[in-house]
């Protein structure tokens, strides 16, 4: 009933042995109350006159002020824990998700991440506010009534204690049941949540495929087996409340017909049998308190577990110890032998890297999550499919790498272990001299820029998605880098300018400008020398794209630049070409070292319909 989970808080004992001061005293409050209204009725069933009634009505009436005033204590108490847990698990697992990278977010879903940092959160308050106090009036209230009543009638204390056994029995059939289905439900709403999520974010692209109507019809067909699912744990749960009154009722109605003989025989006294049979609903009444909210208790057990869980998980490892001043004109890059396996089935992986977006930018790394430290976690290698096998390469000074291949090939995963979003577990790299065990290094990060597929773009305004590196640049800054980027013409076009909302909720904006707002960004901070671009033109138009080209040539000078991408018109203004299949480095070298030889690349040049790469056309 109360989550092991709890007592990893601080204070959960103090509240604890808080709430239990306050269901005693509200125990002793709900004996008082029956017996001043016991009391009154006595009196007026030997029709003694109304002054012999102040005194019991006064007890009533205090004792009810007690009881109500130690309920609202019990919520307070109960309530500011709550918030207090929630309070604290909130920053703790924004920065969990964030230290756990955006791969872990990829595998374990948008929608379910959503739902745990918001809706679980919620449901977790929902928990400990109520699960805390009704366990504690469980614990105390039925067994001071029932001493109550055993010292009054004997017989009907006999009824409680017999009654109680059977009413568990029910109750915890019908709660492993609820349970049960809880489970499940709350799986299953977490995988519509990420679904939903996922669609509606692609439901521009679904729309321009023609297929946003099969996703709709599936959104509701999932949906409704999440309602099913839904309505079948409520039955059970009204099941349960059933039961739970039933047998109450039955009780309440064998202890009154036994009283009832007995005061016709005359062996009981009138006050003892009343009191017995007013306080007889008072000892299933947090029974069937707590049976009534079950469901929602459930429901935060399992957001408290999943919460917990996530941050229990292994972090990706994370090198804070490397001393690195940045790539200059003799750094020199050796990647040897590298390999990477992902833990679950390979993901579609040109989709997840737009996803990932720029989050590199905020130098906290990232990585697959569970298992992928170099020197395991759980003593256990990541046993899915091989994403990369025996990568090498070296680069040196300010160079232009093209990383080619098919789809599927490997290169946004092998742009993600550069970026440190993967964490490599064979392998080595030496950076400038120092050994690196993988690329989620803070001072390797604070060096790079990443340009995704799809950039993300922030609710927010123009000015503030292009400070997204450099949050304190000045306005006159801002402005230079859009001019540089090529949005100068649109931003002029725009009723607010820089500060006209951009984003969800704001203004629309496309494929292109998304992607010269990404570069607008590495235009602002000049301090990073390394250019990691995943496919940016891979969803853009041949116009588009050429006009991005153009901006994008002079921002690679004096850079570093990993280009992953598949137009391989872009050959002809790259120094170095690495070429993936199947996860392998299957030819690297120089443009004109690689056309023209009848290898891997000439290969796949006729595959994607022929050389028609400037400066390398062949007959």
């Amino acid at each position: 009933m109360i989550d092991k989970n709890l007592f990893r808080f601080a204070g959960i004992r103090r509240t604890m042995v808080l709430l239990a001061l306050l269901s005693l005293l509200q125990g002793v409050s709900v004996t008082a109350q029956a017996c001043g209204l016991t009391w009154a009725l006595v009196r007026v069933w030997h029709l003694e006159g109304l002054g012999s009634l102040g005194l019991p009505v006064l007890t009533f009436f205090l004792a009810f002020a007690a009881r109500q005033l130690c309920e609202v204590a019990k919520g307070k108490v109960s309530t500011g824990y709550a918030d207090y847990v929630t309070r604290d698990l909130r920053p703790l697992l924004q920065a969990k998700v964030f230290r756990m990278g955006p791969s872990a977010l990829a595998g374990r879903g948008t929608g379910s991440a959503v739902t745990v940092l918001i809706d679980g959160l919620d449901e977790v308050r929902t928990y400990v506010f109520t699960v805390l106090p009704k366990m504690m009036d469980m614990a105390f209230i039925p067994l001071m009534t029932l001493i109550v009543v055993w010292s009054q009638n004997a017989l009907s204390g006999l009824v409680l204690i017999l009654m109680l056994p059977l009413l568990f029995f029910f109750m915890a059939i019908l709660g492993m049941a609820a349970r049960d289905r809880s489970n499940r439900q709350y799986e299953q709403f977490r995988k519509l949540n990420t679904r939903f999520m996922d669609t509606v974010l692609g439901l521009p692209t679904l729309k321009m495929l023609g297929i946003d109507k099969e996703y709709e019809d599936e959104i509701y067909s999932v949906s409704e087996r999440f309602r099913k699912r839904t309505m079948s744990v409520i039955r059970v749960a009204m099941t349960s409340t059933f039961a739970l009154d039933f047998f109450t009722t039955l009780a309440v109605a064998i202890i009154a017909v036994f009283l009832g003989n007995d005061l016709i025989n005359g062996s009981v006294r009138l006050f003892p049998a009343l009191l017995s049979l007013i306080l007889a609903p008072e000892y299933f009444l947090p029974i069937r308190q707590f049976g009534d909210d079950y469901h929602a208790t459930l429901n935060g057990k399992n957001a408290l577990n999943d919460i917990m869980t996530t941050l229990d998980a292994p972090e990706p490892a994370r090198q804070d110890d490397l001393d690195w001043g940045g790539w200059g004109p003799e750094s020199h890059l050796t990647v040897d032998q590298v390999g990477f396996t992902y833990e679950a089935p390979l993901p579609q992986e040109e989709a997840s890297a737009g996803s990932q977006m720029d989050a590199i930018a905020k130098s906290s790394g990232g990585g697959k999550g569970k298992g992928e430290s170099p020197d395991g976690d759980a003593g256990q290698a990541p046993s899915g499919p091989k994403a990369l096998k025996d990568i090498s390469f070296e680069l040196t000074g300010y160079e232009k790498v093209a990383v080619v291949g098919r789809s599927g090939a490997g290169k946004s995963t092998l742009m993600n272990l550069l970026a440190g979003f993967n964490i490599m577990q064979t392998g080595s790299v030496d950076l400038d001299g120092h050994r690196l065990d993988h690329f989620n290094a803070p001072a390797w990060q604070r060096h790079i820029s990443y340009i995704p597929q799809n950039p993300y773009i922030f609710n927010g305004t123009l000015a503030d998605n292009v400070r997204f590196y450099d949050q304190d640049a000045d306005e006159e800054a801002v402005r230079e880098a859009v001019r540089a980027a090529g949005l100068d013409e649109w931003v002029a076009t725009l009723p607010e300018g820089l500060n006209t909302g951009v984003g969800e909720g704001n203004r629309g904006i496309s494929g292109g400008q998304a992607q010269r707002i990404a570069l607008a960004r590495v235009l602002l901070d000049r301090s990073r020398e390394v250019l990691l671009f995943d496919e940016p033109t891979a969803h853009l138009d041949i116009e588009t794209e050429y006009d991005l080209k153009k901006t994008l040539l002079p921002i690679m000078e004096d850079h570093l630049v990993i280009f992953a991408t598949h137009r391989l018109h872009w050959l002809a203004d790259v120094d170095w070409v690495i070429m993936l299949d199947g996860g392998r480095v299957v030819a690297q070298g120089r443009p004109d070292e690689l056309i023209g030889r009848s290898g891997p690349l000439d290969d796949l040049i006729e595959e994607m319909g022929g050389n028609q790469i400037a400066r390398y056309e062949q007959d």
